[in-house]
This record gives C-alpha cells, structure tokens and sequence, in this order.
C-alpha cells in the first residue's frame, strides 16, 4: 500500500472474505479493505461498484480508490450498534432507529439487498450520524428485504430490540403494530 500512498496505522477487523486496516491516504484517515489470500471470492471491486452506487446518499463510506486489490474508503470513526445501544441515550437512540429504518429503505428503494442487516455490526453510529457499513455480500435484486431485516434487529426478540424497547418505553401494542407493519411492506 505504501506505493500507492498510504501509511498503515491499525488492523481494524478481519473477516471471511477480506481484512480492514486503518491508515493515511492523502492526509486523510481512510479504511483499506484487502482481500484474504485464503478466501475463495474476492469481492473488492463489488463492494467499491456498490458502495459508488451509495456515495450520494452519505449513508455508506466514500470511495477514494481501488482495484481488485484493494479498496481504500472514507474511514468512519464510529461504533457498532450492538455496543453502542447500550450508552445511548434515550433521544440518540430514537435518532440511530430513524436513521437504520431510512438507510435500510433507501437499500430497498435501490434494489441493493445488504445481507448482513441482523446482529447490529454493520452499522456504526457517530455522534451525529448512522452509517451502513461491509458491503461485500450485497447483492442488486428487484426485491430485498434490508428494511424488514431492520425491524427484525430494531424490534424483534434479539438483545438490541429488548435494549431499544426499554429505553424508549415501547409497549408490546406498538411492538405488534409495528411487526405487522413489516408483514404489509414484505407483500408489497
């Protein structure tokens, strides 16, 4: 990487197809995703194709560079959701709900189905903003169900959902109406 500019300061993360580092591009923080050498798929030049795709909406990292070798993106200083719901307050966490609900309807506008929506890691939360993050398994489709995929994590059984229902006071009548809701919009 140095060859193309950029000084490496951290490992971020590794995953199944592809390891993120922290680094320096252009006086800039940026994130570099490399494809793992021992992955049957390298999806690099997909995730940039999507992430392109995403880059006006400001819900997703910026693509600053990349090639099958590597994707150098805009490197979001934030915090996964599964953490970060428990330090939120009651106001910030109502504003994260509303931001994941229109990113995940905004994917589902595009016909881009993430695949990743449930467990909370993919979208990280700032001190004003929500992002979605990690498209490498995305797929472009004509029915996607990225915004059900959130109500499921928002509002469902799992340890995010229990969190947000007792921070904001959500009773089980708007937890009801809220599912069949999602029931609707999936037929739709």
């Amino acid at each position: 990487m140095e060859n193309k500019g950029v000084k490496i300061i951290d490992v971020l993360g590794k995953g199944h197809r592809g390891v993120v580092v922290k680094g320096i591009y252009n006086n800039k923080e940026v994130a570099i995703k490399i494809p793992r050498i021992d992955s049957p798929k390298n999806t690099i030049e997909h995730e940039a194709k999507i992430l392109k795709l995403l880059e006006k909406y400001n819900i997703a990292p910026k693509v600053y560079e990349f090639d099958s070798d590597y994707l150098i993106m805009e490197f979001i200083n934030g915090e996964e959701l599964k953490s970060a719901v428990d330090k939120l307050d009651k106001d910030r966490l109502l504003k994260v709900v509303e931001d994941i609900l229109k990113i995940t309807l905004k994917l589902d506008i595009l016909g881009i189905e993430h695949k990743e929506i449930q467990g909370g890691r993919h979208f990280l939360i700032t001190d004003k903003k929500t992002y979605i993050i990690d498209f490498d398994k995305a797929k472009e489709k004509r029915t996607t169900k990225n915004f059900t995929g959130a109500i499921a994590l928002l509002f469902g059984e799992g340890r995010i959902a229990k969190t947000i229902r007792e921070k904001l006071n959500i009773d089980i009548d708007e937890i009801k109406f809220i599912r069949e809701f999602a029931k609707i919009y999936k037929k739709l």
